[in-house]
Order: C-alpha cells, then structure tokens, then sequence
C-alpha cells in the first residue's frame, strides 16, 4: 500500500513540477483548450451553426410545399374564373348544390351485409 501511495505522490509532483517550469507552455494550452471550447460549444459556436442549418434546410422545404399549394390554388381559381363546367363542379361535389329539378338520391351502404 505505501508503494502505491509514493507512486501517487510521485506522479502528482511530476505534474506539479511540470506546471512549475512550464507555465507558458500551460497558459498556451488552457487559452487554447478554452478557445476551442468557446468555437465549438458557443452560441455562435459550430454545433449551433449545423443546428441551425438543418433548421433552414426544413424551413425552405416546407416553403417550397406552400409555394406550389399557393400556385396549385391560383391555378384552381383561374379555371373557376373561366369554365362554368368547373364551378358547377366545385359547387355540386363541395357544396351539394343542384340544378333546379333535380332529384338528389342518398345511397347507403350496409357494409354488416356481404
């Protein structure tokens, strides 16, 4: 037990001794050590930044998908504005519109019978 607690002591005033004549060398080496902590880990940091761009990549993705919805729908909307065939479309299967004289029959289905 004495050996192992004289390696200990020997190995804890080798650092220390190693502090004592190298300060620079160690100064150098925490300023940097912190240096890279604060580049990577920082809120400007490179984590933050890949964090971010995968945020944009989603964004632009979802807004590309809305762009097209918007241009399908201005699309819709131009033919509503031209084809009286396309409203009367619209209006009978969204809307249950009807022309006048016409009979509407509702058809259900018993789906407990095969």
């Amino acid at each position: 037990m004495g050996n192992n607690s004289n390696e200990k002591d020997s190995l804890f005033k080798t650092i220390a001794r190693f502090f004592k004549y190298n300060t620079r060398i160690v100064i150098i080496i925490v300023f940097f050590t912190g240096l890279i902590s604060v580049a990577v880990f920082g809120n400007k940091g490179i984590l933050q930044r890949i964090k971010l761009e995968d945020e944009r990549k989603d964004l632009e993705s979802q807004l590309n998908i809305e762009l097209k919805k918007s241009q399908d729908l201005r699309k819709e909307l131009e033919l509503l504005k031209t084809s009286d065939e396309e409203l009367e479309r619209i209006a009978r299967e969204k809307f249950g519109m009807t022309k006048d004289g016409e009979k509407i029959y509702k058809v259900t289905v018993d789906s407990t019978k095969q």
